[in-house]
């Protein structure tokens, strides 16, 4: 049986703690270590976690004495902390199935960087279930050219496990730099070296929050700024195809006209995304008409 380090990283959850905490306690699969992690809560957080500390599983309980300033950096300690290579960040508004880890761990093989669910989005009193893929493995490199350039596959963290072996001390480092897409930027990491599994079942509960909404989310600057460096990335790792470099520009260009920013704000990020992307286009479409001359005859 293959050891799972689950890291709660929690920030003003009191709410959601304890049907959280007891998803993960009543999980079928039993080898697994719970790394605790509050990062300065205001709420009665640190109260609700210490009724679970003792437990045997509970590795770690480490509060902050003042808050991280985002989630990744809670994300890399807990990473750093963990005993396994094994690894799933279970966030402290969401919760699990009990047979979430059974079903999930036997599908990781030499070659497979994430394993992952189906998932139910939770919304105010809806609920909808969101199916990512068909059931079965795929090619991360595949999927990062179809899934991952402008939009994050993998919509909550909570539906994830995945293997550290794959996550680079300074991919770790780097995701710090993010407030929102850290996660993306993590997954696009491991999608450049390893493959993923995909579980068509919804053993997965997501609570969206209103800023989590792709509404909120298409209106934040911050967002734009965040996404458009991981799409960089994530087009540079696929080879700078001009076809890719086309397709992030027309996609952010859109979103921005359609928001509700200000239009000092909206000129400031199309002239961001031109920067980024135009001349890597320009520059790979130049590279694919020097290959179709040298290829024709004379």
């Amino acid at each position: 049986m293959m050891m799972v380090s689950i890291i709660v990283p929690n920030y003003n959850h009191e709410p959601y703690l304890r049907q959280r905490l007891d998803s993960i306690f009543n999980q079928t699969y039993s080898d697994f270590e719970v790394i605790l992690l509050d990062d300065c809560s205001t709420d009665n957080s640190v109260a609700v976690l210490q009724e679970y500390a003792n437990r045997p599983q509970v590795s770690h309980f480490i509060v902050n004495e003042t808050n991280s300033g985002g989630p990744f950096n809670q994300w890399k300690k807990g990473i750093a902390l963990a005993k396994s290579d094994y690894v799933w960040i279970a966030e402290s508004d969401d919760y699990t199935d009990e047979a979430f880890l059974e079903t999930l761990v036997p599908y990781f093989q030499k070659e497979v960087g994430i394993v992952f669910s189906g998932l139910v989005i939770v919304e105010d009193k809806e609920s909808k279930e969101y199916i990512a893929l068909d059931e079965g493995y795929h090619k991360g490199t595949a999927l990062l050219s179809t899934e991952m350039i402008t939009g994050n596959l993998f919509i909550n963290a909570n539906c994830v496990l995945f293997n550290k072996k794959f996550v680079s001390k300074r991919q770790l480092a780097h995701i710090c730099n993010f407030r929102i897409c850290g996660d993306w930027s993590l997954w696009n990491h491991i999608l450049t070296k390893a493959n993923v599994y995909f579980v068509n079942q919804p053993l997965s509960y997501y609570r969206k929050h209103h800023t989590a909404t792709t509404e909120g989310l298409y209106n934040n600057e911050v967002f734009y700024r965040e996404a458009v460096r991981v799409s960089r990335v994530c087009i540079k790792s696929l080879g700078n195809y001009y076809h890719h470099n086309a397709r992030a520009i027309r996609f952010y260009s859109d979103l921005v006209r359609k928001s509700t920013l200000s239009e000092t704000v909206k000129s400031s990020l199309l002239q961001h995304i031109e920067a980024t992307f135009k001349p890597n286009y320009y520059m790979n479409l130049f590279r694919r008409v020097v290959r179709k001359l040298k290829r024709t005859p004379n």
